[in-house]
Order: C-alpha cells, then sequence, then structure tokens
C-alpha cells in the first residue's frame, strides 16, 4: 500500500504560547510529511519557525511561512528558505495587497487568501468584495484557502459544546411547551433559537463559499489553522507524491499537484468540539470587534453629555 501524503499548511505557535515539543508531537500523531508554520507576523513568525527547526525530526518537510497582516485581509505565504522573513514587506501590518502579492510572484513564493470568507475583519471578500478579490487573483495568479479547519469545525465546535446543546434544547422546550406559550415565553425562545440556527446556517456557507472561491484560484492551499496541538493535521492537503524537499513542494502547490484538500478524512482523531477555554476564546475573538464598537460609542455618549453639562454651567 503506497503511503498518503498529507501537508497542514496552516499553523499557529507563539501565540498561544505552545511548546515546540507539543507541536512536533502532534504532527507526528498525525502522520502529516509536510507541515508549514505559518504565525502571524505580529507574534513573531521566524522566531515560531526557529523554534521549531531545532527540534524538527527526521523524514518531515517544515515549510516556513507566515500569516501577513495586508490592507484587504490575511495572506498565508510560504517559502522553500527562512529568508522570507527577512523581507520587511510582509512583516508590515496593513501591507498594501498588490504589493504584497507582486513580490510574493516576483520570489515565487505561495500567496494564498486565508480564510477568503472567514471573519469580517481579516478574510479578503468581507474587504474588497468577491469580484475585486477575483480580479487580484487573475492579476497577480495566486492562490486561495480551500478549506480552513478552524472554520470548517466551527458549526461542530458550537453545537458539539454540550453547554451551548442544553442551551439551544431548553429554549427549543420553552418554546413547544403548553406552559411556555402561556406565560408568553414561546415567542422569545424562538427568536434566541433561530439566532443559533442562523449562526450554524452562515458558518456552513462560509465553507461552502470558500471551496467555491478557492476553484478559480491559480492554486489552492488548506490546513488546520491550529492555535492549539490537538488540532493540527485536522485539515489537510492530499500530495501526489511525496515532495524530495521544500522548493519541490513549493513547485507541486504552484503546479496544483494535489489529490484532495479539506478535513483530514484519514485521521482516527477528528476534532468535534471545543474546549470550554478555546471556544471562549474564539467567541472573543469574533466579538472583539463589535465590544470595541460599543464601548466606543458609550464613550463618546458620555463625552457629549459632559460637553453639555460644561456648556449648561457656563
Amino acid at each position: 500500500m503506497n503511503k498518503i501524503i498529507l501537508a497542514d499548511l496552516h499553523t499557529h505557535l507563539n501565540e498561544k504560547k505552545v511548546s515546540p515539543k507539543e507541536w512536533w508531537d502532534a504532527v507526528k500523531k498525525k502522520k502529516l510529511s509536510v507541515v508549514a508554520i505559518t504565525e502571524h507576523v505580529e507574534y513573531n513568525s521566524k522566531d515560531a519557525y526557529e523554534k521549531l527547526i531545532e527540534l524538527k525530526p527526521k523524514g518531515i518537510l517544515l515549510i516556513p511561512g507566515m500569516e501577513a497582516k495586508t490592507s484587504a485581509g490575511h495572506v498565508i505565504i510560504l517559502g522553500k528558505d527562512p529568508w522570507i522573513y527577512e523581507i520587511k514587506l510582509f512583516q508590515q501590518i496593513n501591507a498594501p495587497i498588490e504589493q504584497v502579492l507582486a513580490l510574493a510572484n516576483e520570489k515565487n513564493l505561495v500567496a494564498s487568501f486565508a480564510h477568503p470568507f472567514g471573519y469580517k475583519s481579516d478574510s479578503v471578500c468581507f474587504n474588497l468584495g468577491e469580484k475585486k478579490a477575483k480580479q487580484i487573483i487573475k492579476k497577480y495568479k495566486v492562490g486561495a484557502e480551500y478549506y480552513n479547519g478552524m472554520l470548517g469545525s466551527a458549526n461542530g465546535f458550537v453545537f458539539g459544546t454540550q453547554w451551548i446543546k442544553k442551551l439551544y434544547n431548553f429554549f427549543d422546550f420553552v418554546e413547544k411547551s403548553d406552559s411556555g406559550k402561556r406565560l408568553g415565553f414561546a415567542k422569545k425562545s424562538r427568536k434566541i433559537k433561530l439566532k443559533f440556527e442562523k449562526i450554524s446556517q452562515e458558518t456552513i456557507d462560509r465553507v461552502r463559499k470558500g471551496t467555491i472561491f478557492g476553484q478559480g484560484a491559480t492554486y489552492i492551499t488548506a490546513g488546520s489553522d491550529a492555535h492549539y496541538p490537538r488540532v493540527i493535521g485536522t485539515a489537510i492537503i492530499q500530495l501526489k507524491k511525496q515532495p524530495r524537499n521544500n522548493e519541490d513542494f513549493i513547485d507541486m502547490i504552484r503546479r496544483r499537484k494535489v489529490l484532495w484538500a479539506g478535513p483530514n478524512i484519514y485521521s482516527k482523531e477528528p476534532v468535534d468540539k471545543l474546549k470550554k477555554k478555546e471556544l471562549l476564546e474564539g467567541l472573543k475573538y469574533v466579538t472583539k470587534k463589535k465590544l470595541k464598537k460599543k464601548i466606543s460609542k458609550k464613550l463618546k455618549r458620555k463625552r457629549n453629555r459632559n460637553k453639555k453639562r460644561k456648556i449648561l454651567i457656563k
């Protein structure tokens, strides 16, 4: 039986202060042949690579990469050598998207739109619009993340969590019960229940749109977007053959030499739910922009009230 060649092209290390040993243990457990470290540039992507290369086991390719923070959203950049970390433009926060892609093309790097329909704050199709994003792909011949593990599992993370399930079932019971209808709670319960269902549908839709969008890209990538070791390898690209080295791998991706991209169907240990800590961190990430807007609005109203009081006192 031929060996199945799997690659996870979207992982993190420094953001959650993961141990390099635990990171590599997870890679070996999922039997990955290739893995990319794509730490966010604001968490020192070069440092993450250097920590991992020291402990790299034989027989596994470690691809130096990063998740660049461009003016249009996050971009996965992969190279054959760690010299990519010396390119200052890639390390800039909100670097001009077209400059980043033009330079990646010039250097023969993999540049792929991360989670194109992911979170509204960091995804190209929300920031630029799908039409403009497609024009940029055509102009610079770049790739797209066909499948993002964190986004792909989000629906299961939410509805696979027991306390969310119990909450949903409670509102479902209140909506259908005679006492709920008699006391006037049925309508409110239904609204809350529908909000849960809307979140679920939106998540599925974002995954679907991402895969359709990826089909029109020059090439595709896929990865777990793992921030914790146990999630590494839950989303992968299956390669046609074992790459000889990093350069060979980059060439294979750019030429679309892949058999499969999506959830790791070969894994016996899929991650179907987040621990409470991980779920709360995810919710915090998704809602932080909304919270910031609410806080700024409250502060603005408070300042305006104070100004009016001062005017009245005068």
